[in-house]
């Protein structure tokens, strides 16, 4: 999230079209710290909480190369 102290920066988009299409941008300190997010008890509790009203989520991991 925006206010944890992990993230280097955090951006949320909203496509202009559709308006229920957003994109999440984030870079972590360290992949180490990220895995520790993507596994934390919270998360998960929100993918429970969210599970059917959330018609696609992808998840691309990347690596900067300039």
């Amino acid at each position: 999230s925006k206010n944890h102290n992990h993230t280097r920066r955090y951006d949320v988009h909203q496509d202009n079209e559709n308006r229920g299409l957003f994109v999440f941008y984030e870079i972590w300190q360290s992949r180490d710290l990220w895995q520790q997010h993507m596994n934390a008890p919270h998360l998960a509790a929100y993918m429970a909480a969210t599970e059917g009203a959330v018609s696609s989520f992808v998840l691309n991991e990347m690596a900067r190369i300039a």
